[in-house]
């Protein structure tokens, strides 16, 4: 029974003997007024200058400095991937792009890529991109044909942002400074014609190098991609993950770091000059 006990807050306790108190004090003939004015709803007093939770258990009461002094991270991250096991999450990535070894016959298709990048007009170096063709085949499948056309794929469009501390975002073949960005016209449909649904959160953002999907809603994404410079668990979850840079990250590091940015923008083109698949 001591472990099935409500427990009150004693401000309400504390409330509840002053109504009863006063109830029994007053007199016979008045006992029914005493009651009535003690049942009745009080009306609410003006709010204090502290309205909200503004203590140390944060606006949401979600406790992030009490966290953040037991060391389970930053205000920004709540203490919510302190305790993620990145080597754990690293044995299911290698599981997941495995599973390539099981297609055969007909299911065969290319699970590498490749995208020459171009800083400033200098010479193409190459990245070159392993596809978990196996566990996600429309979402690959949606890179292979853009990486294979001429004209509305990823050959000439440039990386329009450089997050340092997530990666480079790339890949839009409307516009080409991020605002937009269309699918492969043989995945769209007449309800979404320039976009497709999210395919599945198996590959996780855990190292330098994951190339993930840069959708703007849930179930909308286009053309658009990014490329990991670090570790982003942020983003799982909420973007794709399909492939993993399997040569060139060099390449990546370099343009990450050797180029100059304002809020993001590179200063410098960097244009994709040639893209397909490695045979």
């Amino acid at each position: 029974m001591n472990a099935l006990r409500l427990r009150i807050p004693t401000k309400l306790v504390a409330q509840h003997q002053r109504r009863v108190g006063s109830i029994l004090s007053s007199p016979i003939s008045l006992l029914p007024q005493a009651i009535n004015s003690q049942t009745q709803p009080s009306v609410p007093s003006a709010p204090s200058s502290r309205s909200m939770a503004t203590g140390t258990r944060g606006a949401r009461g979600h406790g992030w400095l009490q966290k953040y002094r037991s060391g389970q991270g930053g205000r920004h991250l709540q203490g919510r991937w302190h305790y993620r096991d990145v080597e754990e999450l690293n044995r299911i990535n290698d599981k997941v792009f495995a599973m390539n070894e099981r297609l055969s016959g007909a299911e065969r298709v290319a699970t590498e890529a490749y995208l020459d990048f171009s800083v400033g007009g200098e010479e193409s170096q190459r990245v070159v991109i392993e596809l978990a063709a196996a566990a996600l085949p429309k979402t690959t499948e949606n890179f292979r044909l853009l990486c294979q056309e001429n004209e509305g794929g990823y050959k000439s469009t440039s990386v329009y942002k450089i997050e340092k501390t997530v990666g480079l975002c790339m890949g839009d073949t409307l516009y080409n400074n991020g605002m937009s960005g269309r699918c492969h016209p043989s995945l769209g449909t007449l309800a979404s014609p320039f976009a497709f649904e999210d395919e599945g959160f198996f590959v996780s953002h855990t190292e330098p190098g994951i190339v993930t999907m840069m959708s703007p809603g849930v179930h909308s994404n286009d053309s658009r991609f990014l490329i990991t410079t670090t570790g982003a668990p942020q983003l799982d979850g909420r973007f794709v993950a399909f492939g993993r840079v399997k040569e060139g990250m060099d390449v990546i590091n370099q343009i990450a770091t050797g180029v100059f940015t304002k809020r993001g923008r590179p200063t410098v083109e960097i244009t994709v000059t040639g893209c397909g698949l490695v045979c």
